[in-house]
């Protein structure tokens, strides 16, 4: 039986990461542009064999690419937009489960739209009662106190050389001064790829400026731990004395991961929704100046959505994880 997967986020996630790959490896965009990728699904569903296939396409900064995914393959088409809207439409005609377009929201997705939108409201914050709930409990897996530590604890390293680079430019004390901390934390090999730039040498100026925002990517992943009371305000910066006090005041990994308590999945997955439901606000306010986005900082809204985002999926790479919104 065919299925509709147009609501499947971690199918759309593989698809969305695999053409975001093609797109840079081909050099056709960089990655300090992804901040403004949008992806459009037309159609994406299972086959009565269980191949998937789809259609979408990738803008980014007014360039537009086309995907297909088809017997097994995945590929980038030349194609125009009308030629793209009339096979979409054409599939939809012919295929009756692309006709289903509402989504099957579980009780707890519900409770969890519900509640945000009433923490959205009383912020004053512009944003759909019926915005779905993206992520469904049952198809989530948290990552372990140890994989969001070793995430942790590579992230604020790295931003400190970054930080450093930004405000006297001292690369060379400072990376030895901090690459013997990689190893004592056991994250030497637990990079990601703007990290590895910094690391390497081969850092661009806005990689630096990334990093530096990464704190709150940090913020977040120590909220997860336990070790954060409160992110639900998106207003205002970390204390970065604070986020280094967390890690600086462990002398191994091990007890790093002694003062952590991982908040359950309910509590992480209440606050990714809510995020993704900032996130849309701050996109929207964008291109309709009567959107309302209250006190969000839209740079920390991004940053600490990144991080939630990463522990409840299996992308390595947190830059790799498309925040559609």
């Amino acid at each position: 039986m065919e299925v509709n997967r147009i609501f499947d986020k971690e199918l759309k996630e593989d698809i969305g990461n695999a053409a975001v790959r093609v797109l840079i490896e081909n050099d056709l965009i960089n990655e300090d542009e992804l901040k403004d990728l949008k992806i459009s699904i037309g159609y994406l569903f299972t086959t009565n064999s269980g191949q998937v296939e789809a259609l979408f396409n990738v803008t980014c900064n007014e360039k537009e690419f086309y995907f297909a995914v088809q017997n097994g393959g995945f590929m980038r088409i030349t194609i125009d937009r009308d030629s793209y809207d009339a096979t979409v439409s054409l599939m939809k005609s012919t295929h009756a489960c692309l006709q289903n377009t509402e989504p099957a929201e579980s009780d707890k997705q519900k409770k969890r739209r519900e509640k945000n939108n009433v923490m959205i409201r009383s912020k004053g914050i512009s944003a759909p009662e019926k915005l779905l709930c993206l992520l469904d409990d049952d198809r989530v897996t948290l990552r372990s106190t140890e994989e969001i530590c070793k995430r942790a604890a590579a992230c604020l390293l790295t931003i400190q050389i970054a930080c450093d680079i930004n405000n006297n430019g001292d690369y060379e004390g400072s990376l030895e001064f901090f690459k013997p901390l990689y190893t004592r934390y056991g994250v030497e090999n637990m990079l990601n790829s703007k990290e590895k730039r910094i690391i390497d040498g081969t850092y661009s100026t806005q990689d630096t400026i990334d990093m530096d925002w990464a704190y709150e990517s940090y913020w977040a992943l120590c909220w997860c731990l336990g070790l954060v009371e409160d992110i639900s305000g998106a207003d205002t910066l970390c204390d970065c004395q604070e986020a280094i006090s967390f890690l600086t005041s462990s002398q191994s990994l091990e007890d790093f991961i002694k003062k952590c308590s991982l908040r359950s999945p309910d509590e992480i997955l209440d606050m990714q929704d809510l995020y993704y439901r900032y996130h849309w606000a701050v996109n929207d306010s964008i291109v309709n100046p009567d959107s309302n986005t209250g006190d969000l900082n839209p740079s920390v809204v991004i940053e600490r959505r990144r991080a939630l985002e990463w522990v409840l999926s299996s992308t390595i790479d947190w830059y790799d994880i498309v925040l559609s919104a």
